[in-house]
Protein backbone atom coordinates (compact mmCIF):
# COMPACT_ATOMS: atom_id res chain seq x y z
CA UNK A 1 0.00 0.00 0.00
CA UNK A 2 1.44 3.46 -0.60
CA UNK A 3 0.04 6.27 1.76
CA UNK A 4 -0.28 9.69 0.47
CA UNK A 5 0.48 12.45 2.34
CA UNK A 6 -1.30 15.23 0.90
CA UNK A 7 -2.62 16.61 -2.55
CA UNK A 8 0.22 17.80 -4.73
CA UNK A 9 -1.75 20.06 -6.73
CA UNK A 10 -4.42 19.98 -8.89
CA UNK A 11 -4.36 20.66 -12.86
CA UNK A 12 -6.86 22.71 -14.47
CA UNK A 13 -7.41 23.27 -18.16
CA UNK A 14 -8.34 26.60 -19.22
CA UNK A 15 -8.96 28.88 -22.34
CA UNK A 16 -7.27 32.05 -20.95
CA UNK A 17 -4.19 31.43 -19.08
CA UNK A 18 -4.28 35.36 -18.69
CA UNK A 19 -7.64 35.51 -17.56
CA UNK A 20 -7.48 32.64 -15.14
CA UNK A 21 -4.03 34.01 -13.56
CA UNK A 22 -5.96 37.60 -12.84
CA UNK A 23 -9.20 35.43 -11.35
CA UNK A 24 -7.61 33.00 -9.47
CA UNK A 25 -5.20 36.18 -7.78
CA UNK A 26 -8.59 38.64 -7.57
CA UNK A 27 -9.84 35.83 -6.16
CA UNK A 28 -7.80 33.69 -3.48
CA UNK A 29 -4.26 35.72 -3.75
CA UNK A 30 -2.60 33.10 -5.56
CA UNK A 31 0.46 34.27 -7.50
CA UNK A 32 2.30 32.04 -9.94
CA UNK A 33 4.82 29.69 -8.24
CA UNK A 34 7.11 28.44 -11.47
CA UNK A 35 6.11 27.20 -15.09
CA UNK A 36 6.11 23.74 -15.79
CA UNK A 37 8.65 24.28 -18.88
CA UNK A 38 9.43 21.90 -20.18
CA UNK A 39 7.04 19.36 -19.28
CA UNK A 40 4.12 21.25 -20.11
CA UNK A 41 2.81 24.91 -20.98
CA UNK A 42 1.34 24.81 -17.17
CA UNK A 43 2.23 27.35 -14.91
CA UNK A 44 1.34 26.60 -11.14
CA UNK A 45 -0.02 29.24 -8.84
CA UNK A 46 -1.16 29.26 -5.47
CA UNK A 47 0.05 30.39 -1.51
CA UNK A 48 0.13 28.56 2.02
CA UNK A 49 0.49 25.29 0.58
CA UNK A 50 -2.34 25.40 -2.14
CA UNK A 51 -0.71 24.51 -5.43
CA UNK A 52 -3.05 24.70 -8.84
CA UNK A 53 -1.26 24.44 -12.11
CA UNK A 54 -3.71 26.07 -15.22
CA UNK A 55 -3.25 24.36 -18.29
CA UNK A 56 -3.95 26.46 -21.04
CA UNK A 57 -5.92 24.48 -23.79
CA UNK A 58 -3.97 24.72 -27.21
CA UNK A 59 -7.46 25.62 -29.14
CA UNK A 60 -9.92 27.16 -26.61
CA UNK A 61 -12.35 27.65 -29.23
CA UNK A 62 -12.72 24.22 -29.29
CA UNK A 63 -13.17 23.74 -25.94
CA UNK A 64 -16.59 22.40 -24.77
CA UNK A 65 -18.24 22.09 -21.39
CA UNK A 66 -17.76 18.97 -19.22
CA UNK A 67 -21.30 17.61 -17.79
CA UNK A 68 -19.72 16.49 -15.02
CA UNK A 69 -22.63 14.24 -13.87
CA UNK A 70 -22.58 12.32 -16.99
CA UNK A 71 -18.35 11.78 -17.85
CA UNK A 72 -15.67 10.40 -16.08
CA UNK A 73 -13.65 13.99 -14.41
CA UNK A 74 -12.88 15.63 -11.55
CA UNK A 75 -16.30 17.32 -10.76
CA UNK A 76 -14.90 19.71 -8.11
CA UNK A 77 -12.30 20.33 -6.02
CA UNK A 78 -12.03 22.06 -2.21
CA UNK A 79 -10.40 24.68 -0.83
CA UNK A 80 -10.44 24.88 3.24
CA UNK A 81 -11.42 28.83 4.49
CA UNK A 82 -11.96 30.11 7.39
CA UNK A 83 -15.58 30.69 8.58
CA UNK A 84 -15.14 34.03 8.47
CA UNK A 85 -14.24 33.69 4.62
CA UNK A 86 -16.84 31.36 4.05
CA UNK A 87 -19.65 34.25 5.08
CA UNK A 88 -18.14 36.29 2.77
CA UNK A 89 -18.46 34.44 -0.31
CA UNK A 90 -21.60 35.91 -2.09
CA UNK A 91 -19.67 39.71 -2.03
CA UNK A 92 -16.17 38.37 -3.18
CA UNK A 93 -18.16 36.18 -6.33
CA UNK A 94 -21.32 38.60 -6.87
CA UNK A 95 -20.92 37.79 -9.90
CA UNK A 96 -21.61 34.00 -9.62
CA UNK A 97 -25.13 33.65 -10.26
CA UNK A 98 -25.73 30.61 -8.60
CA UNK A 99 -23.17 29.69 -5.64
CA UNK A 100 -24.57 26.37 -4.13
CA UNK A 101 -25.27 26.44 -0.51
CA UNK A 102 -24.25 23.45 2.03
CA UNK A 103 -24.99 24.20 5.36
CA UNK A 104 -26.81 21.48 6.26
CA UNK A 105 -23.58 18.99 6.71
CA UNK A 106 -23.00 17.68 10.12
CA UNK A 107 -19.25 18.41 9.54
CA UNK A 108 -19.18 21.63 7.82
CA UNK A 109 -20.55 24.74 6.23
CA UNK A 110 -19.92 24.83 2.76
CA UNK A 111 -20.06 27.30 -0.93
CA UNK A 112 -19.56 25.86 -3.93
CA UNK A 113 -18.38 28.31 -7.31
CA UNK A 114 -16.96 28.32 -10.34
CA UNK A 115 -14.02 29.92 -12.48
CA UNK A 116 -14.40 31.30 -15.58
CA UNK A 117 -14.13 27.90 -17.36
CA UNK A 118 -16.74 26.11 -14.59
CA UNK A 119 -14.50 24.23 -12.94
CA UNK A 120 -16.42 24.22 -9.38
CA UNK A 121 -14.73 24.68 -6.40
CA UNK A 122 -16.50 24.21 -2.86
CA UNK A 123 -15.29 26.43 -0.22
CA UNK A 124 -15.69 24.99 3.23
CA UNK A 125 -14.78 25.91 6.94
CA UNK A 126 -15.17 23.10 10.17
CA UNK A 127 -18.03 23.44 12.37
Amino acid sequence: MIEPKRIGAVVLSVRNLDASLTWYRAKFGFEKLYDDAPNSKSVAIGRSGVEIHLNPLPKPDDATPVETSRQVCVQLFCLEVAPSDLDRVASEFAEDKDIVVLDDHAKYRSRIVEDLDGHAIELYAWK
